[in-house]
């Protein structure tokens, strides 16, 4: 037989999932930042750089011949990889996740103070799950995965904030 969970043991659960994924969405911009600051810093330093170069071109000709050579193939290649856009994307859905977590954390006290009926409840609840999980899809085009170190990371995260602000242990 299935026990039947309580309301509030539903809105406990859908802050922990909530918190998790705010957690790897914003673990993942500041990953993206870090990508796209790295290649747009050797592309500007490349750039720079082979001005310069052509005053000792000379004496290192082959050293400038694969920096400029690999700072056009990134050039070409980075529309491809969408870094800008995925963080644009990603941070915009993350301050979407961030707002819902803050709907279920109004939810969780009011629940706890008896400021809402438990029917009312759940039918906020269920609308917040559904707006949750339109904003944790991404198209295929977005192709955000979450490495395993990411997500152990987000876990800690997001156990810390639980434990800390609601006394939730997993």
């Amino acid at each position: 037989m299935v026990k039947k969970q309580s309301i509030e043991e539903l809105v406990k659960i859908e802050l922990k999932d909530c918190r998790f994924h705010a957690d790897c969405m914003a673990l993942k911009v500041k990953q993206l930042r870090k990508k796209n600051k790295i290649i747009n810093s050797f592309l500007a330093i490349s750039s720079s750089a082979s001005i310069a170069s052509w005053a000792i071109w000379n004496d290192l000709a082959m050293l400038w011949g694969c920096i400029i050579a690999v700072s056009q193939v990134i050039t070409a290649l980075k529309p491809v990889f969408h870094f800008g856009k995925h963080v644009h994307t990603l941070n915009t859905r993350c301050y979407k996740q961030e707002a819902l977590f803050l709907d279920l954390d109004n939810l969780w006290y009011e629940l706890k103070d008896g400021s809402i009926e438990k029917d009312a409840a759940k039918i906020r609840l269920n609308h917040l799950k559904q707006r949750i999980s339109e904003n944790e899809f991404f198209d295929d085009e977005d192709g955000f995965e979450f490495s395993k170190e990411l997500q152990e990371e987000a876990a800690k995260m997001t156990s810390d904030t639980l434990q800390t602000k609601y006394n939730i242990t997993d």
